[in-house]
């Protein structure tokens, strides 16, 4: 492996060749990776180009003390917000299927402590550094608890004023403050799992602010081979892609059906795409029944993607979450349906020894991979869901028959 420390690609508005080229001699599509930095770097262009906007227009003591005023606004919202719930602990834990390498869970736990305008998470009792790439650093741990807060208190403007009335217990060396060299580039699902852990600690203060886990996996999924045809014979390709699921319940409605994750403003791309640019058929892109977690309002839908290789030979990646531990409800709604990863080998479905993670998997021309992702949790206990809307789910097709008949889907 290269590491390569942080540096600057761009200098005196000059882009750095040389720079550029390590990057790209470190990489299976080097194009592409030129067409995803240039954009990066056309976005803090006009990032740029608009604050020196506001600069000139305005001065620099004006917009300074505009940045200053929205951060103390931000912290007297946040203090009024906690004063608001209920001093006292309030506890929960999550796992991780496991770290990749290693095929034991791994722990996220959390006390959230109320006490009059402050709040405290304190994540002591979280598993240590691993093996596998789902470490996080302590930055990124505070960046995710942002998130998270920003989910439960929309209204406060988006700035560190949200953090300034947060204490943050985080020990050194847990998967969430992990140190170098340790692996990261699996973040994404750890970043999820304490959304989640803080969704439900809060929630036992305030149910009506909470909503219930969404699917929790941003479902990494890499297809790549080599051409072929006459015309590309010898073409590396690499189809690398995220796959959406259900979002939670919550206190003014059910959870969203197939969406993409929570620390994500990404769209996913339509199949359209990903077949024209790649030798793959869709053989199925639906909706995933009876996988949202049952409640008063319940959990939006995974979807069940299956993917037939056109080429002669390709290898296969997966790396997601929620395989062996569903995404849970909250205020009483049931967990919505695991993830469930599949790939064929000679006629037969085989699942990954690990279940949500494995790399290597070897297709033949034909042969298919099947991801039916987790549905969100339910919010509200399962009673308290109108006849009417169990009708229009059946109807809809967001819940099969048996599913409805089930002693589950009523609990």
């Amino acid at each position: 492996a290269v590491q390569i420390p942080s540096v600057r690609i761009v200098r005196g508005g000059q882009l750095d060749a040389d720079v550029l080229a390590i990057l790209q001699a470190n990489t299976r599509l080097p194009d592409s990776l030129w067409g995803d930095l240039n954009g990066q770097l056309a976005a803090l262009e006009l990032g740029e180009k608009r604050l020196n906007g506001l600069l000139d227009e305005y001065g620099d003591a004006v917009v300074l003390n505009a940045l200053s005023e929205l951060r103390v606004r931000a912290l007297k919202l946040m203090r009024s917000h906690i004063a608001a719930l209920p001093d006292g602990r309030y506890s929960f834990e999550d796992v991780l299927d496991n770290d990749g390498i290693t095929n034991v869970p791994l722990t996220i736990a959390l006390d959230m402590t109320v006490g009059g305008e402050r709040l405290s998470l304190d994540f002591s009792r979280t598993s240590p550094q691993c093996a596998g790439p789902v470490n996080i650093s302590r930055a990124t741990a505070v960046a995710a608890c942002y998130v998270a807060l920003k989910h439960l208190f929309p209204d406060v403007p988006a700035n560190a004023g949200v953090l300034d009335a947060v204490d943050f217990v985080i020990p050194d060396k847990l998967v969430i403050s992990a140190e170098r060299p340790r692996p990261m580039g699996g973040y994404t699902e750890t970043i999820l799992r304490m959304i989640d852990v803080i969704f439900s600690a809060a929630s036992q203060a305030d149910p009506s602010r909470a909503v219930a886990h969404a699917y929790g996996t941003i479902n990494a999924l890499s297809i790549a081979g080599h051409r072929s045809d006459a015309v590309r014979e010898g073409q590396r390709w690499v189809m690398f892609s995220f796959f959406g699921g259900g979002h939670g319940g919550h206190s003014a409605g059910d959870g969203l059906a197939h969406g993409n994750a929570p620390i994500s403003t990404a769209t996913i791309p339509p199949l359209e795409i990903l077949e024209a640019a790649y030798p793959v058929r869709f053989t199925e892109w639906s909706l995933r029944a009876d996988s949202g977690g049952d409640g008063q309002y319940r959990g939006g839908l995974g979807a069940v993607y299956e993917i037939e290789l056109l080429e002669k030979d390709a290898e296969v990646f997966v790396f997601g979450e929620r395989g062996t531990s569903p995404p849970k409800g909250i205020a009483g709604g049931g967990p919505g349906a695991v993830n469930v990863f599949q790939y064929e080998n000679d006629g037969k479905w085989h699942t990954p020894p690990m279940v949500s993670k494995m790399r290597g998997i070897r297709l033949a021309h034909g042969e298919r991979v099947r991801l039916e992702t987790p549905g969100g949790g339910g919010w509200g206990h399962a009673v308290e869901r109108p006849a009417a809307q169990r009708a229009a789910d059946v109807a809809m097709g967001y819940v099969s028959a048996e599913g409805a008949a089930s002693k589950k889907a009523f609990e």
